[in-house]
């Protein structure tokens, strides 16, 4: 195989002219060779006085006829050009060889000449190796373009989030430095004033608070050393206990939650704590933007070895080219960030999705928005 592939590579190379040189070459070096060869073993053996005597005690025993049909024998012949046809073909690999070392440093002095004047190089040309040297130069190109777009990524994600928590910061701050400022010079009229201003700073300092949990929340689950559990979790167990939880939040706003589980048995494995986060937030935002629609609705089902969960709200439309942008840090549909959400929730929920092997995605249609939770099955 390996012979065909450099007969293959010789034709590719070489002019056919080229060929037919060579092969004359060869074949004249080879005939030398054996000859110059031949005519040195002839005086040995002339010399030699055991050969010598062997050869006449054989023209002896058998006749000269004999002795003379021997070395004129079809089979003596064919072995003879054998040989040389043999001692030709090395002849012409080592003239290739010799060819291609002349043919690589030319092809590598007109690559330096190209990449010094930045100008384009005619692969057609250029032999096998110079070929994949170029293809690894070129994928080496590519790899350090990617890591630089990689490096300028995330650079840019750390400016963001530096410009994005400093404006969430400073918005809850500079309002309870109002507030205390009214308080701290007596601005206030009565009691009932500063219990109102009280409560007001209260609020913003626990918006404040919820806030750096979320930030250090997701920051510890896209570390590479936070460490997942893996505890046998029922689904549907989890998924009831949490409606029971937030049944009283979504009956002061006049929201129904509708639940619909096709299994009973729906085992995961995961931790528990961040599963339980995870739902806690896709609750939480199903019924800060799901008010006006009066129904948030759960369901749970089997296929193809995962866990499918929705939660789905009734309200606003979610226009389509913001669906992907929604589970990204600090991003919300709200251009004014008026919401009073963090920005963080649905980051951390699909960093907590992701780091359990599952996926998680949005939809939203006819006035219903709906995120759907995939995670693997327990095989247990």
């Amino acid at each position: 195989m390996k012979f065909k592939q450099l007969l293959w590579r010789i034709w590719q190379q070489m002019h056919p002219l080229q060929i037919i040189i060579f092969a004359l070459l060869s074949w004249a070096a080879s005939f030398i060779a054996l000859r110059s060869i031949g005519l040195w073993l002839v005086s040995v053996k002339n010399d030699s006085v055991v050969l010598t005597g062997t050869t006449t005690r054989f023209i002896d025993l058998f006749g000269y006829g004999r002795y003379d049909k021997l070395l004129n024998s079809p089979w003596l012949i064919m072995l003879k050009y054998l040989g040389i046809f043999a001692v030709a073909l090395v002849f012409f690999i080592f003239f290739y060889w010799l060819y291609k070392q002349r043919l690589l440093r030319k092809q590598l002095r007109q690559i330096n000449v190209a990449i010094a004047e930045d100008q384009p190089m005619e692969q057609e040309s250029l032999i096998p190796e110079i070929v994949q040297l170029e293809e690894s130069i070129e994928k080496m190109r590519a790899h350090q373009a990617e890591l630089i777009e990689q490096e300028q990524e995330a650079q840019q994600a750390k400016n963001d989030l530096i410009t994005n928590v400093s404006h969430d910061l400073r918005t809850p701050l500079t309002s309870i430095l109002g507030y205390l400022s009214y308080i701290h010079e007596d601005r206030y009229r009565d009691e009932v004033e500063l219990r109102h201003y009280t409560e007001l700073v209260y609020g913003k300092a626990r918006r404040l608070h919820k806030l750096i949990d979320d930030l250090f929340d997701y920051t510890r689950l896209e570390s590479a050393e936070f460490q997942i559990k893996e505890d046998t979790l029922d689904m549907v167990e989890l998924l009831r206990q949490l409606v029971s939880e937030y049944e009283r939040s979504a009956a002061e706003k006049d929201i129904q939650i509708v639940e619909k589980y096709t299994v009973e048995n729906l085992k995961v494995m995961g931790d528990g704590m961040q599963i339980m986060r995870l739902f806690e937030n896709l609750f939480s935002n199903a019924l800060r933007y799901g008010a006006s629609g009066k129904k948030i609705e759960i369901s749970a089902k089997k296929e193809a070895g995962m866990a499918i969960i929705e939660v789905s709200n009734y309200g606003a439309e979610i226009p389509a080219s913001e669906l992907p942008q929604l589970f990204d840090r600090f991003y919300k549909v709200d251009k004014n960030r008026t919401t009073t959400g963090t920005g963080l929730g649905l980051a951390i929920a699909k960093s907590i999705v992701e780091r359990h092997g599952g996926n998680v995605f949005a939809a939203s249609k006819k006035g219903k928005t709906t995120f759907t939770v995939e995670l693997p099955l327990s095989n247990l």
